[in-house]
């Protein structure tokens, strides 16, 4: 009788705890393994209490280098005594709401990618591709040590607004993982506050002010800016690009001779650059 009931009582308590693992936020991948919480407000709420980073594993259904992390690194003992130190969130970037809003803010295309997150859910830094676990730590803790990191750069950046040089750096990291919104105000705050070019980097600053511009399909304003760069900064070494720029946006809107002409400039002016060819293969389809 005794047996039984022990029996009766461990089946209870695994069944409550399955209902629990199916209805909860957190998932635990073992014993002693990585305790992963399954929401984003969950996690910067634990973060902000803990004064943490947020470890976020972004995967999908589909990705089979994502199933090598959860059995390989994730489960590796040398990964696994690192779970106090940080948060862990793992979210579906295709089916898990939290996800997917992610996914779409931080224009995640590529799987795995390990979020590292500040407690506020803002991004610190990410880290791209299958990583084994000595490799994963070795690169994590690179990383949160690296002055270039997206979060030190940001912390710096609020501590020094007079840094052009930072604000580009700043704003070409972010333009690079596609948050072009967020790096616009930085290349506009350049231009603005540096019409000298000081820092050496206004110049570049329109050029990719007008790229972000023609990414948001501003046209009109993205070939404004391009040539308010050629008249300001006529010896820059950028205006080459910026004109061949301004004909494919030219030839992306339809106006076909205008865009020749430019090519027709671009190639008599500059024969030797390295986007001659690029040029060519432009004027071929006009």
């Amino acid at each position: 009788m005794q047996i039984l009931a022990r029996q009766s009582a461990l089946l209870s308590a695994l069944a409550a705890g399955l209902v629990f693992t199916a209805a909860g936020c957190s998932v635990s991948s073992g014993k002693r393994g990585i305790t992963w919480i399954r929401n984003l407000s969950e996690a910067t709420a634990k973060a902000s209490r803990g004064k943490k980073l947020i470890i976020a594993d972004m995967y999908t259904d589909w990705c089979g280098w994502c199933k090598v992390m959860d059995t390989k690194t994730w489960a590796d003992p040398l990964v696994v005594q690192e779970r106090d130190k940080y948060v862990f969130l793992k979210l579906n970037a295709e089916t898990a709401p939290d996800g997917i809003a992610l996914q779409k803010k931080l224009n995640i295309i590529s799987y795995p990618t390990i979020l590292l997150l500040n407690s506020d859910g803002s991004e610190f830094e990410r880290l791209e591709g299958y990583l084994p676990a000595q490799q994963f730590l070795a690169r994590l803790n690179g990383t949160i040590a690296d002055p270039e990191a997206l979060g030190n750069l940001l912390a710096r950046e609020s501590r020094d607004a007079r840094d052009m040089a930072l604000h580009f750096k700043v704003g070409r990291k972010l333009f690079t993982r596609g948050a072009y919104n967020e790096a616009r105000p930085r290349f506009e705050l350049i231009v603005r506050n540096d019409p000298e070019n000081k820092a050496q980097v206004s110049d570049t600053a329109l050029f990719f002010l007008a790229l972000c511009q023609a990414t948001l399909d501003e046209t009109d304003a993205s070939l404004a800016t391009i040539h308010r760069l050629r008249k300001t900064y006529p010896s820059s070494k950028i205006v080459p690009e910026a004109q061949l720029l301004s004909s494919e946006i030219l030839m992306r809107t339809g106006r076909r001779d205008r865009a020749k002409a430019q090519i027709q400039d671009f190639l008599k002016s500059y024969p030797d650059h390295r986007l001659a060819s690029r040029a060519k293969q432009l004027l071929a389809k006009l």
